[in-house]
């Protein structure tokens, strides 16, 4: 196992993970993030260099210099599933076994995780059913006019709980922990009413991946998360990184405005939660 620290090699790994979308889409926005700031004090493992079949992208730290703890999270690239399976077990890489431990890795890679933490004793909680949709380029940029006259704005800290609350598991602290530094250290985009008060948001993650999105339900139908999607997109591109997302393959709606915005989709992945077997 090979952590890779230089600026040297990070380049390098960029343009690798390029020649390997989509695939490689998850690892290559958190790659992006480690060349930019790296707030999130990501890190980049590979089970070879300069030539390798798996790389792991992984965030271990609190988040920040001064910000609060949350889960652990891995993202998986592997063409060879024997070294995926070394490098997840290989102590070097100080993976914590315990609750709330996170994986997003294609759907075909998922069965390791599950035999791994089997024999560590703990439970996978698996969501499956998302495909990456990823837009390359201006060109695949489908500038549609909005539909609404309220204006665009960018969150802030004070937004942090209305973001929560709408999440799918509710506030839980991790949760609120994460959405504050995505709010204040990632790109956003949102939506406000008359009064100034957001009633539809987009965020980005450490991954760069768009995320959480959600629209009030008298603001839906006017085109706001396009408009989002569009905004977010167009500064990612002019960053050299490909946009993407994860969508549920039953979300009928927000696939069709991945399409309008010119998003084509990738392969499926799977979220991984570990849990005690008690639980």
């Amino acid at each position: 196992m090979i952590i890779l620290k230089a600026f040297k090699d990070l380049t390098l790994m960029k343009n690798i993970l390029h020649r390997d979308l989509p695939q490689s889409i998850n690892v290559l926005g958190g790659l992006h993030h480690m060349l930019q700031n790296n707030v999130f004090q990501l890190k980049m493992c590979v089970d070879s260099w300069p030539t390798f079949s798996t790389a792991i992208c992984y965030r271990q730290n609190q988040i920040g210099g001064n910000f609060k703890e949350s889960h652990e999270k891995y993202s998986i690239f592997s063409k060879n599933q024997d070294t995926l399976r070394r490098l997840l077990t290989d102590d070097k890489l100080q993976i914590k076994w315990r609750n709330g431990l996170e994986f997003e890795v294609a759907n075909h890679h998922s069965q390791i995780i599950h035999e791994i933490a089997s024999l560590r004793e703990f439970h996978v909680k698996e969501d499956g059913g998302y495909h990456s949709y990823i837009n390359y380029g201006p060109e695949k940029l489908n500038m549609s006019e909005k539909t609404s006259t309220l204006a665009t704005s960018t969150l802030n800290e004070s937004h942090v709980e209305l973001v929560v609350q709408q999440l799918p598991f509710g506030g839980r602290k991790e949760n609120f922990n994460l959405v504050e530094a995505y709010i204040k250290h990632l790109p956003n985009c949102c939506v406000v009413d008359e009064k100034g008060h957001p009633v539809s948001w987009l965020l980005t993650d450490e991954f760069n991946c768009l995320r959480m999105s959600y629209t009030q339900p008298k603001y839906r139908r006017n085109g706001h998360l396009q408009h989002m999607m569009l905004t977010l997109t167009g500064q990612r591109i002019s960053e050299g990184l490909p946009a993407f997302t994860h969508i549920h393959k039953n979300n009928a709606a927000p696939i069709g405005f991945a399409n309008k915005a010119g998003f084509t989709r990738g392969e499926e992945t799977t979220f991984m939660i570990i849990s005690d077997k008690h639980i």
